[in-house]
């Protein structure tokens, strides 16, 4: 079993914790990620919620990640 990297970064000004085999690196540019994503959906609806802007951020990973396999499994 691969050891287990622990990374704190904060998401929309709250402290997180995250556990993972990635590297540090691989957590802190997540976060970083995570951030710069939740950031620009504000923008476009700053009305929405802290819950309703992560759906959104988790339904548009969901559906790249859908459309990288998609491309994965034609080739």
């Amino acid at each position: 079993m691969a050891q287990k990297n622990r990374v704190r970064g904060q998401i929309l000004d709250k402290e997180y914790t995250i556990s993972a085999e990635e590297t540090q690196a691989h957590l802190k540019a997540t976060f970083e990620l995570v951030n710069q994503q939740l950031t620009q959906l504000k923008t476009l609806r700053p009305q929405a919620s802290t819950e309703e802007l992560a759906i959104l951020l988790a339904l548009n990973a969901l559906s790249d990640q859908l459309k990288m396999q998609a491309k994965v499994d034609r080739t």
